[in-house]
């Protein structure tokens, strides 16, 4: 696993005890993940900054696909503790750009990935 890890650009996973607990941490490439997959085409690739996303928007959808999350108006505004039209306009956005899809109409409108 150090061996791969290490051909991949990627840090070498951490090992450690906690108590009874046998811990391994694997570190991600970050923003570099693209780098990692040069089998992608180009015209498959997205770079969600380049369609103008902020970074509440990249981090809802992180949440979206990585925890399966469901947003509504109200939960995106706890969440990114942010006000209702700020909300609005960045769940709009997440579908205009094909990103987000929304379930239902008004104040029970849900947003979730494609």
């Amino acid at each position: 696993m150090k061996r791969l890890m290490k051909e991949h650009g990627l840090s070498e996973p951490e090992f450690s005890e906690e108590g009874n607990f046998f811990i391994v941490k694997f570190h991600g490439p970050g923003d570099k993940i693209l780098d990692l997959v040069p089998s992608i085409p180009k015209e498959k690739q997205i770079d969600l900054r380049e369609l103008g996303l902020n970074p509440r928007q990249i981090e809802a959808l992180k949440l979206m696909v990585n925890e399966g999350r469901i947003f509504t108006n109200t939960l995106y505004q706890k969440v990114f503790k942010i006000s209702r039209r700020s909300s609005l306009r960045d769940l709009r956005r997440l579908v205009e750009t094909g990103q987000a899809t929304m379930m239902g109409v008004g104040k029970g409108a849900k947003y979730k990935t494609i």
